[in-house]
């Protein structure tokens, strides 16, 4: 069964811990933390597979738009916080550049919120099974 892989690139220690949390919480176990670009720069450049990255929206815009522009090589990002009219939307940056963007998550966290994002990322559309009956075998 595959294990959801997980990203947090967060700065401040409180919300690394509640994030890192929340995530075990709903059973999401493989879960890394970058605290600066250097560490998430290692991370992402290592040749593991890696299903969501967890951004804030009060990253550093020019950090933000340069990780954007790098098109980080997770399935999808999630970005928790809330964007503020000085800064970039980061996610609609995103967008823009055709990553997907999960969901965006205000604090304080909300853990149905966060339930309802990894399961959207569990649904995998291009590997569903569609079961075809033909009209003499249906009953």
């Amino acid at each position: 069964m595959h294990q959801t892989s997980v990203l947090i690139h967060q700065a401040r220690p409180s919300h690394q811990i509640l994030l890192h949390q929340a995530l075990n919480a709903q059973c999401v176990f493989d879960v890394r933390i970058s605290a600066n670009t250097a560490e998430l720069d290692a991370c992402l450049g290592a040749k593991r597979h890696l299903d969501l990255l967890v951004l804030d929206h009060a990253m550093p815009t020019r950090a933000g738009l340069a990780l954007l522009t790098r098109q980080p090589q997770a399935r999808a990002l999630l970005f928790v916080g809330q964007p503020t009219p000085q800064r970039h939307n980061l996610a609609q940056e995103a967008r823009k550049k055709g990553l997907w963007v999960l969901a965006e998550l205000p604090w304080p966290l909300s853990m149905p919120r966060l339930q309802h994002a990894l399961q959207t990322l569990q649904v995998r559309p291009r590997q569903r099974i569609q079961t075809v009956t033909s009209a003499p075998h249906a009953h």
